[in-house]
C-alpha cells in the first residue's frame, strides 16, 4: 500500500490517468479506532471501483500503524498520506493532490458509509450528470437512529442564503461527491480557514454558480458523540462573520449585520443546549 509525503505534492490536476470512479477521501487525527470503522464500512460495500485516501494529519500514533493492526493494509485500493498536523483544509487539499477518480466523495473519519452508498451515489450520478451532490444522512445518538431529510434548492442563490441563515446547515459535508475537476477548478479547500471549512468551499461553490444537488437518501452514519460537537463557538462565530461579510449580497444594506445576528443567536442556542447535556 502506498505511503506518501503530503508536503511534496502540489494542488493540481493528478498525472495518472484517471482510473476509480470515486476517489473515497478521509482526512483524520487521533481517531483510530473511528477510523478502522470507517474505513471498514467503504471495503464492505457494493460498490467495489474505488480508491480509498486516507491523510493522517499528524496523529500521535501513526494511523498505517492502527490500520496494521486492523489486517487493512493488503487492500491496494487504500492509499496512506501521512503529513505533518497542518490542519483540516490542508489534510483534504493533500488528497485531493492525488485523487483519480472522476468523482471524490468526502468521508470523515468517524462516519461510515452505507453498505450500498457508492453504487446509489454512482446511479443518481449516471442518471442525472450531477457534478455536487449532498445526501441525507443517518444520525445515531446512543442506541436511537433517526434519518435526517435536507431540503433540495431550485438554484444555487437559494441554497447560498440557506446556507447563511439556516439554524442547522441545510447540506452535511461527509457523503457530498464532487467531480474531482470542479473541486480543482475551484481551488480546494481554503488553507486560510482553520474551521467551518466545509461551509466556506459550498458557500464559495455556490456563489460561483455550482447547482448542488441532492440526493435523497442517506448514504453516510453519522456517530454524534462528545467529540463530534464543536467547542469552538467563538472561533466559529468568528469565521461566519468573515463569510457572512464575504458571501452576502453587498448592496442590500445591513444585511450582513442581520445575518450576523441571527447567526450569533443560533450558535449560542446551540452552546446552551450542548451545556445542558441535552
Amino acid at each position: 500500500m502506498p505511503v506518501v509525503d503530503a508536503s511534496t505534492l502540489p494542488l493540481m490536476r493528478a498525472a495518472e490517468q484517471v482510473n476509480p470512479a470515486f476517489s473515497v477521501c478521509i482526512a483524520v487525527r487521533d481517531r483510530p479506532e473511528l477510523l478502522v470503522k470507517s474505513i471498514q464500512s467503504v471495503l464492505a460495500g457494493s460498490f467495489s471501483d474505488f480508491e480509498l485516501i486516507v491523510v493522517d494529519d499528524g496523529s500521535a500514533v501513526a494511523v498505517r500503524d492502527g490500520l496494521a493492526a486492523a489486517g487493512l493494509l493488503a487492500d491496494e485500493r487504500i492509499r496512506v498520506l501521512r503529513q505533518q498536523p497542518t490542519g483540516i483544509s490542508a489534510a483534504r487539499n493533500a488528497a485531493l493532490r492525488i485523487a483519480r477518480g472522476r468523482v471524490v466523495t468526502v468521508l470523515d473519519s468517524d462516519d461510515e458509509l452505507a453498505p450500498d452508498g457508492l453504487a446509489r451515489l454512482h446511479d443518481f450520478l449516471a442518471r442525472t450528470d450531477a457534478r455536487w451532490v449532498y445526501t441525507d444522512y443517518e444520525e445515531v445518538v446512543g442506541d436511537s437512529t433517526k434519518v435526517i431529510r435536507l431540503p433540495s434548492y431550485r438554484d444555487p442563490r437559494r441554497m447560498l442564503r440557506s446556507v447563511l441563515t439556516r439554524p442547522r446547515l441545510p447540506f452535511k459535508h461527509s457523503g457530498m461527491t464532487i467531480d474531482r475537476e470542479l473541486l480543482l477548478q475551484l481551488g480546494g479547500y481554503d488553507e486560510q480557514m482553520t474551521i467551518k471549512v466545509d461551509v466556506e468551499l459550498v458557500l464559495r461553490a455556490l456563489s460561483n454558480g455550482v447547482h448542488l444537488q441532492r440526493l435523497d437518501e442517506p448514504i453516510v452514519r453519522f456517530q454524534r458523540h462528545s467529540g463530534s460537537i464543536s467547542r469552538r463557538r467563538v472561533a466559529g462565530l468568528v469565521a461566519w462573520r468573515k463569510m457572512i461579510k464575504m458571501y452576502s449580497r453587498p448592496h442590500v444594506p445591513g444585511l450582513a449585520l442581520c445575518i450576523v445576528t441571527v447567526r450569533a443567536v443560533s450558535e449560542i442556542g446551540k452552546w446552551a443546549i450542548t451545556a445542558a447535556g441535552r
